[in-house]
């Protein structure tokens, strides 16, 4: 069996296809729409974290407080990406490029998006433990160092909701002004 952040990555490169199709100029679009709803998605939970906790601790399912935190963020981001991906597109006051260039810049364009969208499921399952209940097996048993340690840089739960908020402003001021 593959370790488990193979299976992360495929994911996360097939949004830098999508983006390769899609061109730097959507995809920065998206880009601002998910970083500001990730800045709101954790500026959201601390603020109703006390509330949380309380419900957590009496659920009546079992739930732990990460196991919230992973299924409120995973619908809540992956509903975002829909809808920054099938609605109403921010298109950025650049030339479109054409061919080659379109393709390139695209892609890295998806990655970022896909590091975003992807990575933040990645990174509240992981710290759920991949809702792997006590008794049997804990997935975190087998999992490797290398995903250990990349865990650490997603965007979800790293405490860098200043950085999300300053893209995703400067993204929209860029936008704004065309």
């Amino acid at each position: 069996m593959i370790p488990v952040e193979y299976f992360w990555f495929v994911l996360i490169f097939m949004f830098g296809i999508i983006g390769a199709v899609r061109g730097l100029s959507k995809e920065l679009g998206v880009t601002t729409i998910l970083t500001l709803s990730l800045f709101v998605l954790r500026f959201v939970w601390e603020l109703f974290l006390p509330t949380i906790t309380n419900f957590a601790e009496g659920s009546p399912f079992g739930l732990s407080l990460e196991d919230i935190q992973a299924i409120v963020f995973s619908v809540a981001i992956l509903f975002v990406a829909f809808i920054s991906y099938e609605g109403f597109v921010l298109l950025f006051p650049f030339k479109e490029q054409k061919g080659f260039l379109k393709g390139v810049f695209g892609f890295m364009g998806g990655l970022l998006n896909g590091y975003l969208v992807i990575g933040t499921v990645w990174d509240v399952v992981a710290h759920a433990d991949y809702f792997s209940p006590e008794v049997s097996v804990v997935a975190s048993e087998s999992l490797t160092e290398f995903h250990n340690t990349i865990i650490n840089y997603l965007p979800a739960t790293n405490g860098n909701e200043l950085i999300l908020l300053a893209i995703g402003m400067v993204l929209l001021v860029l936008v704004v002004i065309k």
